[in-house]
């Protein structure tokens, strides 16, 4: 997947050594530590007053039965075993 993403981004590997390189800088960039954390999603409010810091939360496994009724966790599921 993160190969995926590094192509769409239009960077084309070459050798292993770069690609090593490449994904775990992917990887870092992209981590929910590293944008959560970026000061443009700690501060500002979009056009209809919701801050950015709202789109992100730390989850635990099993946390959607705390936020999803169960017809929307099972159509989740159902889309997680089709990846």
């Amino acid at each position: 997947m993160v190969m995926k993403l590094a192509q769409f981004l239009g960077h084309l590997f070459f050798d292993a050594k770069e690609t090593s390189v490449v994904v775990d800088g992917i990887l870092i960039l992209c981590s929910f530590e590293n944008l959560r954390n970026l000061e443009v999603n700690k501060t500002g409010k979009l056009a209809l007053g919701v801050e950015y810091k709202a789109y992100f939360r730390h989850s635990k496994v099993g946390d959607a039965k705390n936020h999803f009724i169960p017809s929307m966790i099972e159509k989740l599921d159902q889309v997680t075993k089709e990846k």
